[in-house]
């Protein structure tokens, strides 16, 4: 670990769930100052529909995940494969569609390589209207798309960035997806939730590429995340009210 007391992501490690094998709470991190993200407060996945009954309870009793954040909308490419499954049950799930909000897509580099790093020119829109679900409850969040590589991987990206996470933890914390991607898929498949007419992007592996390339224009095109977030529209005080839920 780090002489501060964070966990190095050497040693972070998958909640070993019996239906999902991407997701893991994003405590833990280091931060560029000092301190570390809080752990029980947020949480990245794959589409908890996956989970078994005994995942579900043990997200809700042991990780104490009640609120889920799903970022494919309530229709996901046309079909009815949206919603968390029983984990957003009973006002638990909310929906933010993220390439609506998003808006420009049809200007995105769709390689693997190259979508997250270009997401950074698309707005902040679906980042500010999760950070407000983030900062309105007091139960740990879980955060997920169809995968939880891509529109989570940007979301956990810029909110780590944010909280003032280094560079090189977000990095890595995004990799952590590549190991368990193939079984993830397998798992997707098996369940009749393949995307159809998937983009190049949807069908890889997370690229470390990607994410570095993100964070690299992050940090040359504007003087800190924050004056990114502000420039598009993400007021001073939800920064804030982030930085209080997520950092130590």
């Amino acid at each position: 670990g780090y002489a501060n007391g964070g966990i190095s992501y050497m040693t972070r490690q998958m909640i070993n769930f019996e239906g999902v094998v991407n997701c893991r709470d994003l405590g833990g991190l280091a931060l560029e100052k000092a301190g570390v993200t809080r752990s029980g407060v947020l949480f990245r996945s794959e589409t908890p529909q996956l989970m078994t009954q005994a995942d579900v309870q043990r997200a809700r009793e042991e990780f104490g995940i009640d609120l889920v954040v799903d970022l494919r909308g309530k229709k996901f490419r046309g079909t009815e494969l949206g919603g968390s499954g029983p984990l957003g049950e009973n006002g638990r799930g909310v929906n933010i569609d993220f390439f609506e909000l998003a808006g420009g897509m049809d200007a995105i580099d769709p390689s693997p390589d190259g979508f997250l790093a270009d997401l950074i020119d698309c707005g902040a829109k679906p980042l500010e209207v999760f950070l407000e679900y983030f900062v309105n409850t007091d139960a740990a969040v879980l955060v997920h798309c169809h995968t939880g590589k891509d529109r989570t991987g940007f979301i956990v990206a810029l909110t780590l960035a944010l909280v003032g996470v280094r560079d090189d933890e977000i990095i890595a914390d995004y990799a952590m997806s590549g190991p368990p991607f193939e079984k993830m898929m397998a798992n997707i498949t098996a369940n009749g939730m393949a995307q159809p007419n998937a983009p190049a992007y949807a069908c890889h592996p997370p690229s470390v590429q990607s994410i570095t390339g993100l964070m690299k224009r992050l940090r040359t095109n504007w003087p800190s995340p924050e004056a990114w977030a502000l420039a598009h529209g993400i007021n001073h005080s939800l920064i804030e009210r982030t930085r209080a839920r997520l950092a130590s």
